[in-house]
């Protein structure tokens, strides 16, 4: 497919082009200029397609990386913020979110019905809230 536009190509240059054949020279050598340039330009085209490939390529790692950046950054703040949160908040947090343990499984580790977990996850959350919203106000 590729040798037949390519084909087209030099039959199109060379009606294009046929005021530059001069008749007391030899047509195959004319031909074969033509031939050869179109070669040429076929081949730089896909040299810059290669480069604008990676040059897309590039761009996509390094808004991998950026959105990375951001994730670390988002998840730092967080563990910031749990850390200001009284002992028994945070663990339940943790179990609760980080851990996806169950509350019936929380319960018994805290030592604590499931609704009072329930509850104190709810004003945990609230209060975890309250501080990054606080944080993020601050800081601009």
């Amino acid at each position: 497919m590729l040798a037949e536009d390519l084909t087209q190509n030099v039959f199109e240059k060379m009606i294009k082009y046929k005021s530059s054949y001069d008749g007391q020279k030899s047509f195959k050598a004319w031909l074969f200029t033509i031939v050869r340039n179109t070669n040429i330009d076929h081949h730089r085209k896909r040299k810059y397609d290669s480069l604008d490939d990676s040059y897309l390529e590039v761009k996509a790692v390094e808004k991998d990386a950026q959105k990375q950046l951001e994730t670390k950054e988002s998840n730092e703040q967080l563990m910031a913020a749990i850390n200001m949160l009284p002992e028994d908040e945070k663990e339940l947090l943790i179990l609760s979110k980080f851990e996806r343990l169950k509350y019936s499984e929380i319960s018994k580790i805290m030592g604590m019905t499931e609704s009072a977990l329930k509850v104190k996850a709810h004003r945990s959350i609230k209060k975890l809230r309250t501080i990054l919203i606080n944080d993020i106000r601050y800081e601009y």
